[in-house]
């Protein structure tokens, strides 16, 4: 009961609608979905939504953060997912896709994300067609766009339109976060053991400009060194987010063992600037994926985060 309660939460946070959702949790899902909204937030969604295919938890529990599967797509290194680099796919981008369906798979699922499925070229787009009308079994294609008038009448009539709440990107809890987070805060794991403590103490040289944001970058890759980067930043994320509901006037909900320091942190930033900061660990954690130096990832992040204490 708890699980699917939880994962109605997170469900509504990427904006998935419910139709989508229902289908998805039944096994019925279309086999081309595409996705339109603004294009941090159709990121988020498409790949929450690639997860849950691939999650080797039951279906009502998926993405569930923990199995095999979930932990190859955090780490980037799944087999059975394929993702187009760069919004606006051409026709040896296609080929390229349809070389990669011709393969194997090491599961009983593939999936793969066309971004910019509004901005294809004509040649791509054709190109594309037979691949959505014949669709491999247990193969399922996920297309996003900002535009759903700009996408080709072709291409949109071979998926299931979806449209995105337009609530705004990154305020909402992460949905791969909730695993991240559990393990970060119990003792279970030990390579997250102190990184909270450490987390806070970074935060409080972040907010009191006692650092350049290169010695901020430095030091952040040096505390969460035991876990992976993009689960580091899940985690910076959430943190701010609780100082921002906090900051609100809400409750401390995810990290409660250390109200104490949410409390005193939480005022010395407004709500506003709570949630720019956030914007800011999410989009170095949508840098990663694009292979970005970690080191200049973080220390582009880092100077995000000085503009903010330091602008308002």
């Amino acid at each position: 009961m708890e699980a699917s309660k939880a994962n109605g939460r997170l469900d509504e946070a990427v904006g998935l609608p419910d139709a989508l959702l229902k289908r998805l949790r039944a096994g019925e899902l279309w086999h081309a979905v595409l996705l339109v909204g603004e294009s941090s937030q159709v990121e988020r969604a498409s790949r929450w939504l690639a997860q849950a295919l691939l999650c080797e938890a039951p279906r009502a529990d998926a993405p569930c953060g923990r199995c095999r599967s979930c932990a190859q797509f955090s780490a980037g290194s799944h087999p059975d997912f394929w993702a187009s680099g760069d919004e606006g796919l051409k026709a040896g981008d296609v080929e390229a896709l349809q070389a990669w369906l011709a393969t194997k798979g090491h599961g009983t699922r593939k999936v793969y994300v066309l971004r910019g499925a509004d901005e294809m070229t004509p040649v791509a787009a054709n190109r594309m067609l037979k691949t959505l009308e014949e669709p491999a079994p247990e193969t399922y294609a996920i297309l996003t766009a900002q535009s759903r008038q700009k996408v080709l009448s072709t291409l949109r009539s071979r998926s299931f339109t979806c449209l995105l709440s337009a609530s705004p990107p990154f305020l909402s809890t992460d949905p791969t976060s909730i695993a991240v987070v559990t393990r970060a805060t119990s003792a279970e794991d030990p390579s997250f053991a102190g990184l909270m403590e450490r987390v806070i103490e970074w935060t409080q040289t972040w907010q009191s400009g006692g650092a350049t944001p290169w010695e901020l970058a430095a030091s952040w890759q040096s505390i969460a060194k035991d876990v992976p980067a993009e689960d580091g930043l899940l985690l910076l994320a959430e943190w701010l987010r609780e100082l921002m509901r906090v900051r609100a006037g809400g409750q401390a909900e995810r990290f409660g063992a250390w109200e104490e320091a949410v409390r005193r942190i939480a005022p010395i930033l407004e709500v506003e600037q709570y949630a720019a900061c956030v914007q800011a660990v999410m989009e170095a954690r949508l840098r990663l994926q694009s292979h970005v130096a970690l080191l200049l990832n973080l220390e582009q992040m880092c100077v995000r985060l000085r503009e903010v204490t330091t602008s308002w």
